[in-house]
This record gives C-alpha cells, sequence and structure tokens, in this order.
C-alpha cells in the first residue's frame, strides 16, 4: 500500500456534500462507483471495481451456475483498495471469491468497488458521513476508534460464536475490539522488523552476522556506518515522516505506551518515564547518522533509499520488497527483530494494518458477515493482500512462513499490538508526539523539557473535548 496509516477527520456537512457531487460515491441500493454513468447497466462493474458478475449479469436473472432462482439479485457492495482488488496478482482472486461466495448464497451478488489508497482514504468516511456506507469495507486501524463509536460498525460478536475469534495472537484481536465487544475481523497487520545492509556493515568494521539487539547497539553501529562512509551512507532511518507516534517502531517493539486508556475512555499520559525519556535520548543521540530527510521520509522513500544503498539500517516492513523486487533475496540484504532498549525489556511489536467491517445500515447483514468471514478465511486472506494476513491459519500459508525472505516476520508478529491504546484523541496525540519528536531532533530542545511539553499537550487535547 502507499500509506498504510490514514487519519479519521470530521467532516462538515458541506464539505461532504462536495465530496458526494465529485465522487458519486455508491451506496447500498445502488453501488455506483464514482466512475459509473447513470445509465450504466446494473450488473456492470464501473469505474475501479475490481471484478465483473460471475456467471453473467446479476440484473439479467442468471441463475449462478443453477443453484439460484432466476430473477434479480440482491446486492452487497464491497469498498476497499483497487491496489489490491484491482491488481493482476490479486483479481483473480476476488473473481475466485466472489464465485464462491455467490454459490453458496444464492440470490445474492457481490460488486467489489476500489479506489487507489489516496481517493479510497476520503471517499470511505464520505460514505458513512453521509449515510450512503458499503456492506462490507476496510477498516484503517487508526480510523477503527471512531467508526466503532460513531455506530457505523456492526457488533459482529453478538452475531458470531467464540470460535470466530479465535484463531488470532491476541495483540491483534485487540485492535478491533471497541469497549469489550468484537466490532471487526483483523484482515491484515503490519509487522516491521530491521532491515540491514550486510555489505554496509563490513564496510563499517561489523559482523554482518550479527545487527543490533539493542538501542545501544544501533545507536553505535549507526555512527559506524556514517563515519566509515564519510557521512554518504545514512547509519539509520526511519519513516517519522508518517507523523503517527513516531515512537511506534522502536519504542512499540519494548512494549512501550505514550498514554494508557481506563474503562471509561480517560486518557492520562505515559511519557514521563525512563523509557520514554530514553527513546528521545536514542534519538538524539542518533541524529548525526540519521538519514537527514526523516521529517519527508515516508515508508517509500525509505524503501527505496535502501534499495539505492544511500542507507544502512531501516526499520519497515514488507513494503521493502514489494516496491523493490530486485532486491528480494539480494545477498546483502539482511533482516532482524527490531531492537529493544535493553536485553531485558518486554517483547512487544508494532501491529497497524486493517480490518473487515460490516455496516450497521446493511440491509443484508446476515450476507454480509459471510462476505467478511470468507475474506478474512484461509482460503483468501493471505490471497487477497500484499500485507501480514491477520490470523494464523492465514498465516501458515503465507509467503510469511513459505518464503525464507520474510521469516522473520513470522518471528516479530506474535508480539504484534496496537502501537498504542485505542482512544478517539488518536490523531490529536499523533500530532503532538510528532511535534515533541522534531523540537528533539532539530529545535534542540533538551528531553525533560520536551517531555514535560507533551505531557501537558496530551492533557490538553483529552481534556478539551
Amino acid at each position: 500500500m502507499n500509506n498504510r496509516y490514514g487519519k479519521l477527520s470530521i467532516l462538515p456537512l458541506s464539505t461532504v456534500m462536495i465530496a458526494l457531487l465529485a465522487t458519486g460515491c455508491g451506496n447500498n441500493d445502488n453501488g455506483g462507483n464514482s466512475g459509473t454513468n447513470a445509465g450504466t447497466n446494473a450488473g456492470t462493474n464501473a469505474g475501479n471495481t475490481a471484478s465483473t458478475n460471475a456467471g453473467g449479469n446479476a440484473a439479467a436473472g442468471t441463475n449462478n451456475g443453477g443453484d439460484a432462482k432466476s430473477g434479480p439479485k440482491e446486492k452487497l457492495v464491497y469498498y476497499g483498495f483497487s491496489e489490491w482488488t484491482s491488481d493482476p496478482a490479486y483479481a483473480p482472486v476476488f473473481e475466485e471469491l466472489k464465485a464462491k461466495f455467490e454459490e453458496q448464497n444464492p440470490g445474492y451478488t457481490v460488486e467489489f468497488q476500489s479506489d487507489p489508497w489516496g481517493t479510497w482514504d476520503t471517499k470511505y468516511k464520505v460514505m458513512f458521513a453521509s449515510g450512503n456506507a458499503p456492506d462490507v469495507f476496510i477498516v484503517n486501524n487508526p480510523d477503527f476508534p471512531t467508526f466503532a463509536n460513531s455506530g457505523y460498525l456492526l457488533d459482529l460478536g453478538s452475531k458470531l460464536d467464540a470460535s470466530a475469534f479465535s484463531d488470532y495472537f491476541p495483540g491483534i484481536l485487540s485492535m478491533y475490539k471497541w469497549q469489550g465487544k468484537n466490532m471487526a475481523l483483523p484482515y491484515t497487520t503490519d509487522a516491521r522488523v530491521l532491515w540491514y545492509n550486510k555489505d554496509i556493515f563490513t564496510q563499517a568494521g561489523l559482523d554482518p552476522n550479527k545487527p543490533p539487539t539493542t538501542w545501544a547497539e544501533l545507536q553505535q553501529d549507526a555512527a559506524a556506518i556514517t563515519k566509515a562512509t564519510d557521512g554518504k551512507v545514512a547509519g539509520f532511518g526511519m519513516d517519522l515522516g508518517l507523523k503517527e507516534f513516531p515512537s511506534q517502531s522502536l519504542f512499540t517493539a519494548s512494549n512501550g505506551n505514550i498514554i494508557s486508556v481506563d474503562d471509561s475512555g480517560k486518557v492520562t499520559p505515559t511519557v514521563n518515564t525512563p523509557e520514554f525519556k530514553g527513546y528521545l535520548s536514542l534519538l538524539q543521540s542518533l541524529k548525526p547518522s540519521f538519514e537527514s530527510d526523516y521529517a519527508t521520509l515516508d515508508h517509500l522513500k525509505l524503501g527505496t533509499l535502501f534499495a539505492q544503498k544511500k542507507v544502512g539500517m531501516v526499520i519497515a516492513g514488507t513494503w521493502i520488497t514489494d516496491q523493490n523486487a530486485d532486491i528480494k533475496g539480494a545477498s546483502f540484504v539482511g533482516q532482524s527483530l527490531v531492537p529493544k532498549m535493553d536485553g531485558g525489556a518486554p517483547d512487544g511489536s508494532f501491529g497497524g494494518g486493517f480490518g473487515i467491517g460490516v455496516s450497521a445500515n446493511s440491509k443484508h447483514p446476515e450476507q454480509a458477515i459471510k462476505l467478511a468471514q470468507l475474506m478474512t478465511s484461509v482460503d483468501f486472506n493471505a490471497r487477497t493482500v500484499s500485507d501480514v494476513p491477520a490470523n494464523n491459519a492465514s498465516l501458515a500459508v503465507s509467503k510469511f512462513a513459505t518464503d525464507p525472505a520474510y521469516k522473520v516476520f513470522m518471528d516479530q508478529i506474535k508480539f504484534a499490538r496496537q502501537s498504542q491504546p485505542k482512544t478517539l484523541f488518536y490523531s490529536e496525540i499523533d500530532s503532538a508526539v510528532y511535534d515533541t519528536v522534531s523540537k528533539v531532533l532539530v529545535g534542540n530542545q533538551s528531553v525533560d523539557d520536551a517531555v514535560a511539553d507533551l505531557e501537558g499537550k496530551i492533557n490538553k487535547i483529552t481534556t478539551a473535548k
């Protein structure tokens, strides 16, 4: 994906109406994709729709292999990323999924609607804000608290038995719980690991088979790389430019938290701790070795720099080789678990990703739930996404279990969890943390002053609403 961590904003009604006029969002009645002309046949997929109706035009009353009665079918709309539904590597699998669902559910058809990330991230929020929601959809992990709190999501825990939620690592399942209820099915997660260049390690006099395992070793190795290459190669890089809990990779790997949230939803900052102060001190010490473009460094730029051998170590997900296929399996590429604060720190791992939600207003909730379950099943989960599949059965048959190039992800993912406790103030706290990190790295603010300022900002954010 081009960007995995979108933000949810509250859209004014005027903005929603303008966006609707501009995009022509589909709904449960019409399902029209933004590229669909008003007179287009209802059985034809439009715009970025991923697939055509299996077995013929649904509106024409095709009997779906003889299992369904002739006549119009009820339509379920799924909305997701065109990067998956329309990609040649995944589109045939979505066709297969569609055919299987329609075979198992006579009288119903599925329309896959999709848009590229940048459009999808805005459009699906507009769909819900306007009451024009799809039946089944991808929900972005940072958006989940607001979607759940706004009543957009069907409570799946009340519709399914416990076995439907049993095949997940606890940290991954907890990402889609709200007030103790299972409100979405985990679809993908987003473990990150340390990628390092073995050739550059050798050039810097480091053992290419011994990547850093602690923050102190990370700082030492990064400095050695920068020194050995006369600054031509940055020792370390991390995608701080995403501006979303910049601590989520290194700090979360040591099971650190920036906030705590009690059962009532009250948020308490937990930044005035040796762990978080140690993290900020680490960033300060890494500054001479850090990729200079860190402020705008997103995951795509990071992957490109690593592939170009301009940075010796990066913390990133699978997109390093997804976006730079030519370096997959290259002898210089090394991977290891994310370094922890020290050898005694508890295990942890950032675990973002996406869930599959069912709209609370779907006209066909029973069938929508069945579609969501099919998408997250072992038959289809790993084959419809490029990210790490979220359930254990799918993970076991995915490239992460079968391809040596991804083996380290199998070790890292078992510790995956929400980067920070769920809260409706997610985006505001994100921004506050990013400002703090920027001041420490660029403004040379002292760690103690930065922590005091951040603590005050979090308290102000969470008490002002």
